[in-house]
C-alpha cells in the first residue's frame, strides 16, 4: 500500500481540470468537424454581373473532384449534394471563373462578371478589326506564344502545320535563303502568282518582309481564306492573304524583355553514295567491260594506296557535321495614358555547312502611340533590316558538284595539298575554300508609318477618320568574286603540278524597291438596341519603283585587287533599267448583327491596275456572307450544357488577279533594246547581236504582240462553315471551300507553232476549279494544377485544269485539261522483266528506241494505248505533283506548377516527287553511284530488286525532259516532329532580389526525325536533282528574361 501527500492530490486534481476542459474541446470540435463533413443539399443562381440575367449552362463542379458537378437551367439555377466544407468552382464561356467556398451555406448567389478578353477577343481582318464570335468569315490565327514556339529564325516556317488552310513547303534550310513556300487553300492557277498577299500593319509588303522579321515582334498572324475576309483586298486577295499584327505598348509600368537561344544543327538528310569499291565493282557491270582490274577492285577495297586509289566522300570534305545558329531580342514597352511604346531590337546568326557561309540579320523596330487628346490618337512606327550574307558562290553549284563527284576521285593529298580529280570533274572542295571565292550580299530595309485616327462623335456617335501614310525602301548589293583555285597533279617523278588556272571575274550587282502607300479611312461603329452596325470606306494609292543594275568584267591581271576597276574593259558586261508601277483602289465593308445571333457582312472593292488598257482597267469586286449563332437561341438552351457555342456561316464572292508575268503595259505595241552576250560567232566583245562590220552593237526588235482586250483574271469563292464549342473545353472549326478561277492569263503557246516567230501575248484563256475542306479541333482542361491541351489541324485541298491552250493533237493520256496543276506526266511501270520469255509475250519496247534490244531486267514500261508497243504515245498522266493536297498538325501542350512541355507533329499527304539525274540515276554524266543501287538494283541472284539492271542504256532512263518515268516517283508523305519543348519558369520569389519579374529556361528540339518514303533527299525539297542545301534539324537551349 502507498499513501498520496498533499501535493500529488493538488496535482492529480488539476490534471483532473485539464482533462475535463480537454474533453470538452475535442468535444465541441468533433461536432464542428461532423457538421462540416457532412453532405448538404446546396441551392443555388447564376447571373450575369452586368445585366444580371440568370445564366444557362453554366459549369458548376466541386472542386478537386470533377465527377461531382452539374449546370445551371434555364432560369440560372442549380442543385447539387456536396460536401459542406467543399469549394465550388463555376464557369461558364464568356466570364471570368469563381471559386466559391461552401461553409454549410445551402443557399448560394453567384455573380458572375463578364471577361473582356474571352467576349471582346478580336480578330484582325482587312483594314480593321472584328470580335471572333461575329466572324462570318474564313479567318484562321495564331498568336505570338504559339509562334515562337517554333524557334525559327524564319517566319514562314514557324507556320509550318500550325494553321488549317495554309499548305507549306520548306525545300532548302540555307541560311538567310530557307524561305518556306506559303498556299492558303492550295492553288487555283496555273500561271503567274500562287502566293498570298502579306499585310504587315496594315501595309502591303513582300513575302520576304514578312520573313525576315523577328518572330518575337509578332504579336499574331491571321490567315483570311475566303472570299468574306479577303474580298476587302481585291486584287490582292485572289491567293488568300496573310495579317501580321505587330506588338505594340500598353498603359503599364515599362518591361524590359530578353529572349534568346543558341542551337546546334545539322541536316535531316543527305544523298548516299557507293564507296569507291563498289563505284568500281559495279561500273563493269554497268559497262560490260572490264574497267577496273581485280588488282584495282582489291586496292580500292583495301585502301592500301589512298593517293592512287582513294575512296573520297566529297559530302565529307565539303560539309561540317553541324552548324551554329543564335538570335537574341531585346524589347522595352510600356505606356501612359498618353503615349505608349514598344521598342525591340534583334540579331541572328546563322552558320553554315562550310566555313564561308553566314548568316547575319539585325532587326529594329519602334512602335509609339500617343493620345493627342481625347478624340485624335497618332501612331508612328518605323522599322528596319539589316542583312549581310556571305557564301563561297551559288549553293546550287556545290550541291551539283557534290552529287555528281565520285569517289575514286582523290580530293587532297596526304600533306593536305587539293588534288586534280580529273579532267571533267572539278575540285569543289578547293574551289570553296575561305580567302578565294566569295560572294557578299547585303540587304537594307527600312519602313515607315505614320496613323492619325481622329473621332467625329461631334458629327454623329461611333464615326471616326484615319489616316495612314507608309514608305519602304528596300536596297541590295552583292558582290561576286571568282577566282581558280590552286590544285595539282603529279608528274612522274612525284613533285606537284600547278594546274593552269583562268583569269579572276568580279560581278557587282545593285537592285533598290521603294514603294508609297496612303490611305484614307472612314469608320463607323455603333449599336442601336440590339441592332449593331459597323461599317468602313476607303480609299488607297499605291507607287513603286524599281532599279536594277549590275556590271561584270571576267579579266583580272592580278587576284589582289578585287576591284572593279582593276578588271579588264574589254570583256565587261553593263545592264541597268528602271520601272515604275502603280495601282488605285476604293473600298467598302458594312457588318450588322442582331443580338449577336444573325450577323450578315458585306464587302466592295474598285481596284485600277496599269497592266490593263484604260477600258479594261477598272476591276470590281465583292462579296457576302451570313452567320446565325444558333447557341444564342431560345430553342437551344436545353443543348447548352453541351453545346455551349455554335455558329454556322457562309460567304460568297468573287476576288481578281493582275499579274502579268513582269510585262509591262502589255496592251501596247512596242520595240525592245536587244543586247545579247552570245560569243558563238567569234564576236566577243559582247555588246549585242547585231553585227555591224566586225562588231556586235545593240539593237531593237519587236516586243510581246500588244493586247489590249485582256482584263483582269477573276476568282469566285464559296465557304460554308461551322464553329463550335463543346463542354467548354472543345473547340472545333470546319469549313468547306470551293474556288473558281477563271478568264486566266496566260500564252497560247502550246496551240501555236515555234515557227510564228513571234512573242504572244497575254489571253484571258484558263480555268480552274479548286475545292477541299479546312478544319482544327482543340481540347483544353485543367485537373487540380495541371493544364493540358491537345489540338489538330487538317487542310485538304485539290484542283483541276478545267480549260487551258494545249498542242493540237495532244493525246487524251497527256492531256492537262481535266488534270490537278502540276501533275506528273510520262511512263507507267509495272515491275522489271524476269526473262526472255516475259519480255517476248509483252509489247514492245521503244521507249529508247526502236532498235533497242529488251533485256530481262529492263523496267516494263506499261503499253497505255494498248496498240502492241510501247513509244513516246503512251506516256500519261501519273498523278498528282509536289505541292501536297493534305498537310495536317497535331499539337499539345502540357503545365504542371513551373514546368511546361510542348509538341508539335506536321505532316503531308497525296503528294509526290520525281527523282532525276546524278542523285538517282547511275553514273549519270560521269557521275556518282547512288547507293540504292548497290543492294536494291537488278541481278539474277537478286529479282525482287526494286530497280533494274545497271545498264548504259537510255531505257531506263528515257533522255526526254518532258517525261516521266514511275519507277523514280516517290510518295511524298511524310510525318515529322516538327517542334518539342521543355521548359521550366523559375519561382518568382527566388528572383525578386534581382528586380527580375520573370525567368524561363528551355530546350527544344526541331524537325527531330522525319517518317519518309522518299530516298536520298528530304521530302519536302522540290529541286528533284538533290542539288539543294538540305533542311536542317537542330537542337536549342534558350532562355526568356523579364525585369
Amino acid at each position: 500500500m502507498f499513501a498520496l501527500s498533499k501535493t500529488d492530490n493538488e496535482l492529480i486534481l488539476i490534471i483532473q481540470r485539464l482533462m475535463k476542459k480537454l474533453l470538452s474541446v475535442l468535444i465541441l470540435l468533433g461536432a464542428y468537424l461532423t457538421v462540416f463533413s457532412q453532405n448538404i443539399q446546396v441551392t443555388g443562381t447564376v447571373i450575369g454581373g452586368s445585366d444580371r440575367e440568370p445564366l444557362p449552362g453554366v459549369n458548376v463542379v466541386v472542386k478537386d473532384a470533377t465527377a461531382n458537378g452539374t449546370i445551371t437551367d434555364l432560369d440560372g439555377k442549380f442543385i447539387l449534394t456536396v460536401p459542406s466544407n467543399s469549394i465550388l468552382s463555376v464557369s461558364y464561356i464568356g466570364y471570368k471563373s469563381q471559386d466559391i467556398p461552401v461553409k454549410g451555406n445551402k443557399i448560394l448567389h453567384v455573380v458572375l462578371e463578364e471577361d473582356a478578353a474571352a467576349l471582346e477577343e478580336v480578330v484582325v481582318v482587312g483594314y480593321g478589326v472584328q470580335k471572333k464570335a461575329n466572324l462570318t468569315g474564313a479567318v484562321t490565327s495564331i498568336k505570338s506564344d504559339e509562334l515562337l514556339k517554333a524557334k525559327s529564325a524564319n517566319s514562314t516556317n514557324a507556320l509550318v502545320g500550325q494553321m488549317p488552310g495554309l499548305i507549306s513547303k520548306q525545300a532548302t534550310g540555307e541560311p538567310g535563303a530557307d524561305d518556306a513556300s506559303l498556299y492558303v487553300r492550295g492553288i487555283a492557277t496555273f500561271q503567274g502568282e500562287t502566293s498570298p498577299a502579306f499585310i504587315i500593319d496594315g501595309m502591303e509588303r513582300s513575302s520576304a518582309d514578312f520573313a525576315r522579321m523577328d518572330p518575337n515582334d509578332i504579336e499574331s498572324i491571321n490567315v483570311l481564306k475566303d472570299a468574306a475576309s479577303a474580298a476587302i483586298f481585291g486584287m490582292r486577295g485572289a491567293n488568300g492573304v496573310v495579317v501580321i499584327t505587330t506588338k505594340r505598348g500598353t498603359q503599364d509600368k515599362t518591361t524590359i524583355k530578353y529572349s534568346g537561344n543558341v542551337s546546334i544543327q545539322s541536316p535531316t538528310k543527305l544523298p548516299e553514295f557507293a564507296n569507291s569499291y563498289d563505284y568500281a565493282r559495279l561500273y563493269n557491270t554497268y559497262t560490260g567491260k572490264e574497267i577496273y582490274n581485280g588488282d584495282e577492285l582489291a586496292k580500292f577495297r583495301d585502301g592500301t594506296d589512298p593517293e592512287k586509289y582513294p575512296n573520297t566522300d566529297w559530302y565529307k570534305e565539303m560539309l561540317s557535321q553541324r552548324a551554329i545558329q543564335h538570335q537574341h531580342n531585346l524589347s522595352v514597352s510600356g505606356g501612359t495614358e498618353k503615349v505608349r511604346y514598344y521598342v525591340s531590337a534583334g540579331f541572328l546568326s546563322q552558320g553554315g555547312l562550310w566555313e564561308d557561309l553566314d548568316y547575319k540579320r539585325y532587326n529594329l523596330r519602334s512602335n509609339i502611340d500617343a493620345t493627342i487628346t481625347n478624340t485624335t490618337r497618332l501612331g508612328v512606327d518605323i522599322s528596319g533590316r539589316v542583312e549581310n550574307t556571305l557564301n563561297v558562290g551559288a549553293s546550287q553549284g556545290i550541291f551539283q558538284q557534290l552529287v555528281r563527284n565520285t569517289p575514286v576521285l582523290l580530293c587532297r593529298y596526304p600533306d593536305g595539298t587539293f588534288a586534280v580529280p580529273d579532267a571533267t570533274h572539278p575540285n569543289i572542295v578547293a574551289s570553296n575554300q575561305p580567302g578565294g571565292s566569295y560572294s557578299k550580299g547585303n540587304t537594307f530595309v527600312v519602313d515607315a508609318r505614320v496613323e492619325l485616327d481622329q473621332k467625329l462623335d461631334f458629327i454623329t456617335s461611333g464615326l471616326s477618320v484615319k489616316g495612314t501614310a507608309s514608305f519602304s525602301k528596300n536596297v541590295y548589293k552583292n558582290k561576286s568574286w571568282n577566282v581558280s583555285p590552286y590544285v595539282y597533279s603529279k608528274d612522274a617523278d612525284g613533285a606537284y603540278v600547278l594546274k593552269p588556272r583562268s583569269s579572276a571575274s568580279l560581278g557587282l550587282t545593285q537592285n533598290g524597291d521603294e514603294y508609297q502607300e496612303y490611305q484614307l479611312q472612314l469608320n463607323y461603329n455603333r449599336s442601336f438596341g440590339n441592332h449593331n452596325i459597323t461599317a468602313m470606306a476607303m480609299a488607297l494609292a499605291r507607287k513603286g519603283f524599281i532599279e536594277r543594275s549590275g556590271m561584270n568584267r571576267i579579266s583580272f591581271d592580278s587576284e589582289i585587287l578585287d576591284q572593279m576597276n582593276a578588271g579588264n574593259t574589254a570583256n565587261q558586261s553593263l545592264n541597268a533599267y528602271d520601272s515604275k508601277t502603280a495601282r488605285a483602289s476604293y473600298m467598302g465593308r458594312i457588318n450588322y448583327n442582331y443580338a449577336q445571333k444573325y450577323l450578315v457582312e458585306f464587302n466592295l472593292r474598285r481596284d485600277a491596275s496599269e497592266n490593263f488598257a484604260p477600258n479594261k482597267r477598272w476591276g470590281t469586286f465583292a462579296s457576302a456572307s451570313l452567320g446565325w449563332v444558333l447557341s444564342e437561341e431560345k430553342f437551344f438552351q436545353n443543348l447548352k450544357n453541351t453545346v455551349n457555342f455554335l455558329k454556322v456561316r457562309a460567304s460568297y464572292g468573287t476576288l481578281g488577279n493582275d499579274n502579268t508575268g513582269g510585262v509591262t503595259f502589255p496592251f501596247y505595241s512596242r520595240f525592245d533594246l536587244y543586247s545579247g552576250n552570245n560569243a558563238s560567232n567569234g564576236f566577243t566583245n559582247n555588246l549585242g547581236d547585231y553585227i555591224f562590220g566586225t562588231l556586235l552593237t545593240k539593237g531593237m526588235l519587236p516586243g510581246p504582240i500588244a493586247n489590249a482586250l485582256a482584263t483582269w483574271e477573276k476568282s469566285t469563292k464559296t465557304n460554308v462553315a461551322v464553329d463550335a464549342t463543346l463542354f467548354n473545353r472543345l473547340n472545333l472549326t470546319v469549313d468547306f471551300f470551293m474556288e473558281k478561277r477563271t478568264d486566266i492569263l496566260a500564252q497560247r503557246g502550246a496551240e501555236v507553232p515555234s515557227s510564228f516567230g513571234g512573242i504572244l501575248p497575254l489571253e484571258n484563256l484558263g480555268e480552274v476549279k479548286n475545292k477541299g475542306v479546312d478544319l482544327s479541333l482543340n481540347y483544353h482542361q485543367r485537373i487540380q494544377q495541371v493544364d493540358f491541351s491537345l489540338g489538330g489541324n487538317f487542310t485538304f485541298a485539290r484542283n483541276e485544269i478545267v480549260e487551258m491552250a494545249e498542242a493540237a493533237g495532244t493525246s487524251k493520256y497527256m492531256r492537262k485539261t481535266g488534270r490537278p496543276i502540276n501533275g506528273y506526266y510520262g511512263y507507267k511501270t509495272d515491275g522489271i522483266f524476269q526473262s526472255q520469255e516475259e519480255i517476248d509475250a509483252y509489247p514492245k519496247q521503244e521507249v529508247a528506241g526502236t532498235g533497242y534490244v529488251t533485256k530481262p531486267g529492263d523496267i516494263k514500261y506499261v503499253d497505255v494505248d494498248g496498240n502492241g508497243v510501247v513509244d513516246s504515245n503512251d506516256m500519261t498522266y501519273l498523278g498528282n505533283g509536289n505541292i501536297p493536297e493534305i498537310i495536317y498538325g497535331i499539337n499539345g501542350s502540357l503545365n504542371w506548377k513551373n514546368l511546361d512541355f510542348s509538341f508539335l507533329f506536321q505532316g503531308a499527304a497525296r503528294t509526290q516527287v520525281y527523282l532525276k539525274g546524278g542523285v538517282i540515276q547511275p553514273y549519270f554524266n560521269q557521275g556518282n553511284l547512288p547507293q540504292l543501287w548497290v543492294n536494291e538494283s537488278w541481278t539474277e541472284q537478286n529479282v525482287n530488286a526494286k530497280y533494274p539492271r545497271l545498264a548504259e542504256s537510255t531505257h531506263n532512263f528515257p533522255t526526254t525532259d518532258i517525261s516521266a518515268v514511275q519507277t523514280y516517283l516517290y510518295d511524298a508523305s511524310y510525318l515529322r516532329l516538327k517542334n518539342i519543348e521543355i521548359g521550366y519558369t523559375l519561382p518568382s520569389r527566388w528572383l525578386r532580389s534581382a528586380a527580375i519579374t520573370g525567368l524561363r529556361v528551355y530546350v527544344n528540339a526541331q524537325n527531330l526525325f522525319t517518317i519518309s518514303d522518299v530516298p536520298q533527299i528530304d521530302p519536302e525539297n522540290t529541286q528533284q536533282e538533290g542539288w539543294t542545301y538540305p533542311q536542317m534539324k537542330a537542337f536549342n537551349v534558350g532562355l526568356t528574361l523579364q525585369f
